[in-house]
């Protein structure tokens, strides 16, 4: 009994299938992939507009004017010119309580001003850091001091409604607006790039949303 070879393809005919199955998967890896691509491009355009949007009071403080809104001293306030994120001066004699906050860039204290309805948040000084033997800390120091920085109204500083309403609990005096102290316009680059990060990402995948779309129409 003789043993049978099988028929073996040529040489040629097997390099000719595999260059074409080489083609074809290149072909396959070349297309683009947009099955997902259009809703997950609208989900992030979406997202970063939001974020944009949440970033756009720091974007337009960045570029206001950097000529302070003269607010007045004692006896002499003008409470009337204040605006809402812009840049502001006043000085005046810090109420008798100040309510501490602490935050990823220091600790800082939130003070009235005497005979107006303004709060002022600053840089604490060294001696109002520490303890007292209670655990509470010290009466904020009581000189009349001078501050200029981000005026905001108080729709615009939530972040601070509980020193608001603390404020007016002990004061009885209604408080409508905060000055962010030593806070002037055109200085915050980091905010700044941040802000254009979002705005060139929300292009971007506008961009991919409206090319997925074209090219599964095709």
């Amino acid at each position: 009994m003789s043993d049978q070879t099988p028929d073996v393809p040529p040489q040629s005919e097997l390099a000719n299938e595999r260059d074409a199955h080489i083609a074809k998967l290149e072909k396959e890896l070349a297309r683009p992939r947009v099955g997902l691509l259009p809703p997950v491009a609208a989900l992030a355009f979406v997202t970063s507009l939001t974020l944009a949007w949440w970033m756009k009071a720091d974007a337009a403080y960045f570029f206001s004017s950097p000529t302070p809104i003269e607010l007045g001293a004692e006896g002499d306030y003008h409470l009337d010119r204040a605006v809402s994120n812009r840049y502001a001066q006043v000085h005046g004699v810090p109420t008798a309580r100040g309510w501490y906050v602490e935050e990823k860039d220091g600790s800082f204290v939130v003070l009235g001003l005497n005979d107006t309805n303004l709060l002022v948040k600053r840089v604490t000084f060294e001696d109002e850091i520490r303890r007292l033997p209670d655990g509470k800390r010290p009466q904020p120091r009581q000189n009349p001091f001078f501050a200029r920085g981000r005026l905001l109204s108080r729709v615009d500083a939530e972040k601070y409604e509980d020193v608001f309403r603390e404020h007016e609990a002990w004061s009885g005096a209604k408080a409508s607006w905060l000055l962010l102290a030593e806070q002037p316009p055109g200085k915050d680059f980091s905010g700044m790039a941040m802000f254009s990060f979002v705005l060139v990402f929300a292009a971007l995948n506008a961009w991919l949303f409206v090319r997925g779309l074209t090219i599964r129409r095709r």
